[in-house]
């Protein structure tokens, strides 16, 4: 997945989730974004955790916020 997020800043990567029993126990986004040649490469993983968004696309956004202030 490739998509540009507003500052110029292209961003690959790809995401997934794990599940038991029907219950979300961890979900992933890893890749690379890149500004201008640099390049910054990350994996953001999150576990079960009671009361808070275990997804794939959570761990997107953080992603996105991390790329945003580093590059």
């Amino acid at each position: 997945m490739t998509e540009e997020n507003g500052k110029g800043i292209s961003i690959y990567g790809k995401m997934g989730m794990g599940m038991t029993d029907g219950i979300v126990v961890d979900a992933w986004y890893t890749g690379f974004a890149e500004s201008e040649g640099s390049k910054l490469y990350f994996c953001v993983y999150l576990g079960k955790t009671d009361g808070k968004d275990v997804s794939s696309a959570a761990a997107k956004e953080i992603a996105l916020r991390l790329a945003g202030d580093y590059l």
